[in-house]
């Protein structure tokens, strides 16, 4: 569908850089600096994201496919979903379920450093452990990281170099473009979601409560990890979040350009909508209380 092929292939892209764009014109060198102060609570937040959530998305996969028949295409959709980190989004609901935004940020800012170089490997082995080699060979490791680096790290290493340059211009833009850029990602899920409809309700309500389990299981076990490691009430939900709320735009962008798969980015479609059920329900409860 022409449809589509626009959407994923030019809008998606450049709709993605822009969120990372406007993410670097919140960072500066001292939210990197941050680490050191709580290391601990970054260090868990990174492992829990890298390591925990694919482990979720198999256990998923397993006890789902217990009861229901998963295609290929939901499976390899949820596994891709899984290696993709929180982006943008995760700090603006952290902010506004009383988490702590500085370390929410720092936790993105480190994450966005490696997914390029963290993504190919993770998602090439798993591929080949489903036996999916054929899926696995088109996601050729160089390649997959210089397409992720160039809308990642550049548009992040550019929003940082122009608040760098014009720190005052850029805090007083910096509100109004993260806004325009969650608008313009909203509406191309929207989009996404009116000319992939016939396939999504092909698939059933099966993937909509795959991605709401992905992300309310790791949300609270990222929580559990939080209080076990005795963090602050802002520090837990603010991993929990970090943790369950994954970018639904890098899954989009690996399924659709760099795997010209379109139909994987389904999952990760799905996800971009149903994600915003816990985070309402976050940020409304904290509002309450206020």
């Amino acid at each position: 569908m022409p449809e589509v092929q626009l959407l994923t292939q030019l809008i998606l892209p450049i709709t993605l850089a822009l969120m990372m764009l406007t993410m670097g014109l919140a960072l500066t060198l001292a939210d990197f600096k941050r680490i050191w102060h709580e290391p601990k609570a970054v260090l868990l937040g990174i492992i829990l994201q890298l390591a925990l959530l694919p482990a979720i998305a198999w256990g998923l996969i397993f006890f789902a496919g217990l009861f229901i028949p998963l295609s290929s295409t939901v499976i390899v959709g949820l596994i891709i979903l899984a290696v993709c980190p929180g982006g943008a989004t995760s700090n603006i609901i952290s902010h506004l379920s009383g988490g702590d935004g500085a370390l929410s940020i720092s936790m993105t800012a480190v994450v966005s450093l490696m997914i390029p170089f963290i993504i190919p490997f993770s998602l090439s082995y798993q591929l080949h452990w489903l036996g999916q080699e054929s899926i696995a060979v088109q996601l050729p490791i160089l390649k997959t990281i210089f397409q992720l680096l160039l809308v990642t790290i550049v548009p992040v290493f550019i929003g940082m170099s122009l608040r760098q340059l014009w720190p005052a211009a850029i805090i007083k833009l910096e509100p109004w473009a993260r806004k325009a850029s969650g608008i313009i990602f909203f509406c191309l899920v929207l989009a996404l979601l009116l000319v992939q409809w016939p396939q999504l309700s092909a698939m059933g309500v099966s993937i909509a409560v795959l991605c709401l389990g992905l992300c309310l299981s790791s949300m609270v076990l990222a929580y559990g990890a939080a209080v076990f490691n005795r963090f602050s009430v802002k520090v837990r939900k603010t991993l929990a979040i970090e943790v369950g709320i994954q970018n639904a735009g890098t899954g989009m962008f690996i399924a659709s350009v760099l795997l010209a798969r379109p139909e994987l980015a389904l999952v990760p479609l799905m996800y971009g909508l149903v994600m915003n059920i816990p985070a309402f329900v976050l940020i409304a409860i904290n509002q309450s209380k206020q």
